[in-house]
C-alpha cells in the first residue's frame, strides 16, 4: 500500500479541506491522475464538521462521510476501471476506510465497489487481501471484506491435524488438539500448546506491522482448554463475546486483558495464586497463565519436563511477544525485581 502512503503524504492537506465544489466540476474531472479525482471527491463530499483547519485525513472523525453524498461511487468506479494497479489500490485503500463510516445499507455497494477494484488489480491476489485485511479496522468489517470480496471463510474443524491459524490477529484460530475440563493431562496440554508452533508460526511473529501477539496466543491456547481468556469483551459489564458476534464489542490488548483477569476473572473460573501452585496446576494438565498489567504482558504456564517447580527459575512458560518460546523459564523473560512486583499467576478451575 505505498501507493497509498505517498499520495496522502505528497498531496496538499489543504486541498481535502477546502470549500466542495459544484457537483458538474466534479464529474468532469480528468481521470488521468486518481489522486486529483479522489481529492476533488473528497472537496465535493466532506462535511462542515471536517473542515478544520490543520486536520488530516488520517484523523478524519468516523461517519463523517457518505458515498452517496460524496459521489465516491462514481469516482473510485472510474478510476478502477481505468485500469492502473496504483489508482485501484489507493481507491482499494479508501473503501477500507469507509468500511468504518455510513450506514449499513451501504454496505452492499461498498463489497461490489471492491470487488471491481480488485478484477483491476495486477499481483498477487493473496497478498492484496493480506494489505486489505490487516489494517486495524473493525473485525466485522474485515470479515465482512473477506467473506465476501475475497471469499474466504475460517473453517469451522480442522481435519488435518494441524491447527488453523490465520494471519489475522482479530481472527479465531481453529485447533486441531481441544481439551476441556472432562480431558485434562500434562500430555493433552503439552499437545495443545505445540499445535500453535508459537516460534514459526506467523500469526505471532514479533514485531509484524509493528505489533506483539502475547494476549493473542493466550486466546488461541485457552480458548483450545475450554477456559478462554477472551479477546472480545462487553464493554460495560466484561463478559466474554464471541466471533464472529462481536459488534461493538471491546477488542483487548495484553494490558486490558490483565486487567479483565483481576476485575472479571474470577467470574469466568480464573482464580489467582502463587507461582507454586501454577506450576502443580499446569503440570496436572489445568490452565494456567501469568499476567503483568505494568508490563502489558501475558503468558501460559505449560507442565514442566521434571513436574516439578523451580523455585529460582519459576515457572515454566510458553509465550509471544518480543521473544516467542514453546518452552522456557519465565525467569528468562522477567527480572527478578518484576518477578517479585509485577507477575501475577492465575488458574482456571
Amino acid at each position: 500500500m505505498n501507493s497509498v502512503i505517498n499520495v496522502i503524504s505528497t498531496t496538499n492537506k489543504a486541498e481535502y479541506f477546502a470549500l466542495p465544489k459544484p457537483p458538474e466540476e466534479v464529474s468532469a474531472a480528468p481521470f488521468d491522475d486518481f489522486s486529483i479525482a479522489f481529492t476533488q471527491a473528497m472537496q465535493s463530499g466532506i462535511r462542515q464538521t471536517t473542515q478544520i483547519a490543520g486536520s488530516s485525513l488520517s484523523g478524519m472523525p468516523t461517519g463523517t462521510m457518505s458515498i452517496h453524498d460524496s459521489g465516491f461511487e462514481t469516482m473510485i468506479l472510474q478510476a478502477a476501471s481505468h485500469g492502473a494497479t496504483e489508482d485501484a489500490q489507493i481507491a482499494l485503500f479508501m473503501l477500507m476506510m469507509l468500511m468504518q463510516a455510513g450506514s449499513d445499507s451501504e454496505l452492499s455497494m461498498k463489497m461490489q465497489m471492491m470487488t471491481t477494484i480488485i478484477m483491476q488489480m495486477q499481483g498477487s491476489r493473496q497478498a492484496l487481501r493480506e494489505n486489505a485485511t490487516l489494517p486495524g479496522f473493525n473485525p466485522v468489517a474485515l470479515d465482512s471484506d473477506d467473506r465476501q470480496v475475497f471469499h474466504r471463510s475460517l473453517l469451522a474443524l480442522s481435519d488435518t491435524g494441524q491447527a488453523i491459524l490465520p494471519i489475522e490477529a482479530w481472527r479465531p484460530a481453529t485447533p486441531a488438539i481441544t481439551s476441556d475440563a472432562s480431558n485434562r493431562s500434562p500430555e493433552i496440554y503439552r499437545a495443545v500448546v505445540d499445535q500453535f508452533r508459537v516460534e514459526t508460526a506467523e500469526r505471532y511473529r514479533p514485531f509484524r506491522n509493528g505489533n506483539t501477539f502475547c494476549n493473542i496466543f493466550v486466546w488461541d491456547v485457552t480458548r483450545a482448554m475450554g477456559a478462554e481468556v477472551p479477546h472480545y469483551t462487553d464493554p460495560v459489564t466484561g463478559d466474554p463475546m464471541f466471533y464472529p458476534d462481536v459488534v461493538g464489542a471491546r477488542s483487548m490488548g495484553a494490558i486490558a486483558t490483565c486487567q479483565w483477569l483481576r476485575s472479571h476473572g474470577e467470574r469466568f473460573g480464573w482464580r489467582e495464586v502463587d507461582a507454586q501452585t501454577a506450576q502443580w496446576h499446569a503440570n496436572q494438565g489445568r490452565p494456567a497463565i501469568t499476567s503483568a498489567g505494568s508490563l502489558g504482558h501475558v503468558q501460559v504456564v505449560v507442565p514442566s519436563t521434571s513436574r516439578g517447580f523451580d523455585p529460582v527459575s519459576g515457572v515454566t512458560i510458553a509465550q509471544a511477544g518480543r521473544i516467542n518460546s514453546n518452552y522456557m523459564h519465565i525467569s528468562g523473560i522477567y527480572s527478578s525485581n518484576a518477578l517479585q512486583n509485577s507477575v501475577r499467576y492465575w488458574i482456571h478451575e
